[in-house]
């Protein structure tokens, strides 16, 4: 910090009239980043960011800052605000989450100057994803900064990817970038400025980052020669094809000088890293009892973890599943396929499980599930947002995420309530998400969310005099965009039962359902909700549900 004496705000300054400053914890040549207390939200901490504005450099407009702002993706830190350089400081500023953790730097450091190899694969299969959601946007957004001062973990292993000052939007058809930007020993050849950087920009910049976290610090010199790859002859790239082929082949493609010649998209580095674990998996379940394995190379720091721990860094390709379940139209039936989905999740081992009823229904899960003190559990405020109740219980089970008739307001979703539900997601470290939206998904904001979830369950009944010309067209859009995309999209139908229309009904379904959810007989369903237990407490019924939800519950167990 010795590096200047000057500090743009001192503690206690307030910014915008909303942040006060709480301490410098970082500072470089273009600017520094402060701990803030944010005053509108109950003094959550937030990372201010104030750096000198660079007129053509990267994302450093308004308006692209705001694009940014739209970004939501927990490898990403959420921008919560932005504010301009004006003329008199000449400083723009960022607001955006505070990350309890340290960078790649520091913890390279900390792990004595090496990663271990199924570490640093999980934290390129974790970057991966971030990549490919910024990628994925519409214009895509591409980072072109990533080294190890760029990247933050957590103490948890959870990793995001920092500091977008050079990141630019890509634009067809331009031949070369604006500006030579980039770091050495990770900056590729093209950000020298004869070509225009792309998605292939960031594949070779998180080659040459796990090339660094795996060689103790050695860098790509990124004017090598297309011939023979000039990382071929180092010694980092020696070791690593010696004791681990596959992370060398897969980081030789990834920093190929020529962009052509590398990865084409995220999606391929993700499998081919992917397959990297696999075959450690599968060498370490061999050589069990044995001192050596095939990661065992020259170096320390590269032996292959155990099998279980390498089961559990499988599981960071899709380390957090989000589910929306969504009713085609209102009394559907999403609310009861919620919540027994949590329920039945929570049963599978391995799997953590979350459910959230979204803020933008009206309350109802509080008379739906266990009070507290009943069946040994009990009940907290999140941090982040007090419109809920936290109601976990002690044997275990799904998390729930109730809102509080007493605190919820049905008078609109705005910007802050917005964001303060959104912290509350990312503090969730549950492996599958489960959030209820039953009938309340025709806006904007609910569409994008149901295009972009992992998982997501349209909810339908035997009652189509409810199916909207707009419901049925704004729902075929997203499974269209959601179908683009790759994602999941599975049709359940709900309160099945036999009757004379069920073959015109399951024909008249927006697509051929999936799941098929039976009508429980209402008397003895009206009891068990009298009695405070849910459907999947009953034995036969459970094992009905089980089956009935079975295509739903295969896709999320592979991933958990």
């Amino acid at each position: 910090m010795g590096q200047k004496e000057f500090r743009l705000f001192e503690n206690g300054a307030v910014v915008g009239d909303r942040y006060r400053i709480q301490g410098l914890i970082g500072q470089g040549g273009m600017g520094e980043v402060y701990a803030a207390e944010d005053l509108r939200l109950q003094g959550k901490i937030r990372a201010l960011k104030a750096s000198r504005a660079s007129a053509g450099c990267g994302l450093r407009t308004a308006e692209e800052a705001g694009l940014l702002m739209e970004l939501n993706h927990p490898h990403v830190p959420l921008i919560v605000d932005y504010y301009p350089a004006d003329e008199r400081d000449g400083y723009e500023i960022m607001v955006m989450d505070y990350i309890d953790g340290l960078t790649l730097q520091r913890y390279l450091e900390q792990q004595g100057g090496l990663v271990p190899a199924a570490k640093a694969v999980e934290i390129g299969l974790q970057l991966a994803e971030a990549l490919r959601y910024l990628h994925g946007r519409q214009p895509p957004i591409i980072h072109r900064d990533l080294k190890p001062t760029n990247v933050m973990i957590d103490r948890s292993g959870f990793v995001r990817l920092i500091d977008f000052g050079i990141a630019r939007v890509f634009k067809p058809g331009q031949e070369m970038d604006t500006a030579r930007l980039g770091t050495p020993g990770f900056a590729a050849p093209e950000q020298e400025g004869e070509r225009q950087s792309d998605e292939r920009t960031d594949i070779y910049g998180l080659g040459a980052l796990l090339y660094y976290l795996l060689t103790g610090g050695g860098r790509i010199d990124s004017n090598a020669g297309a011939s023979g790859h000039g990382l071929h002859a180092s010694k980092g790239m020696q070791a690593l094809l010696g004791g681990m082929p596959a992370i060398a082949a897969a980081i030789l493609k990834m920093t190929d000088p020529d962009p052509a010649s590398r990865y084409g998209s995220m999606e391929e580095v993700s499998r081919a890293l992917g397959d990297c674990l696999q075959g450690a998996a599968a060498t370490a379940t061999a050589a069990a009892g044995s001192a050596s394995s095939a990661f065992d190379g020259p170096s320390r720091g590269m032996a292959a973890p155990a099998t279980g721990s390498l089961a559990r860094l499988m599981s960071h390709r899709n380390r957090q599943r989000s589910v929306i379940v969504a009713s085609l139209s209102p009394g559907a039936g999403g609310t009861f396929i919620a919540i027994t989905l949590a329920h039945l999740l929570g049963q599978m081992n391995g799997a953590t499980v979350a459910a959230v009823e979204h803020p933008a229904l009206e309350p109802e899960w509080h008379a739906l599930l266990p009070l507290t003190g009943r069946d040994g559990y009990s009940d907290s405020q999140p941090e982040a947002d007090n419109r809920y109740a936290k109601l976990t219980a002690s044997s275990g089970g799904p998390e729930w995420y109730r809102l509080e008739p007493s605190v919820h307001s049905a008078a609109g979703q705005s910007a802050e309530l917005q964001l303060k539900h959104r912290m509350m997601l990312q503090a969730i470290r549950a492996s599958v998400v489960v959030t209820d939206v039953s009938g309340r998904w025709l806006s904007p904001e609910m569409e994008k969310q149901l295009a972009t979830c992992d998982c997501l369950l349209f909810v339908v009944d035997p009652f189509p005099s409810k199916w909207t010309i707009e419901r049925l067209a704004t729902a075929g859009r997203i499974c269209g965009e959601r179908g683009g995309g790759g994602r999941t999209t599975h049709w359940i139908a709900n309160k099945d039962g036999k009757f004379g229309a069920r073959a015109e009904w399951l024909a008249a379904m927006p697509a051929k359902p999936s799941c098929s959810v039976p009508l429980l007989p209402a008397q003895e369903w009206a009891d068990e909700m009298w009695c405070g237990r849910w459907a999947t407490a009953n034995k036969r019924w459970r094992s009905q549900l089980e089956r009935a939800l079975a295509p739903v519950l295969g896709s999320l167990a592979a991933n958990v």
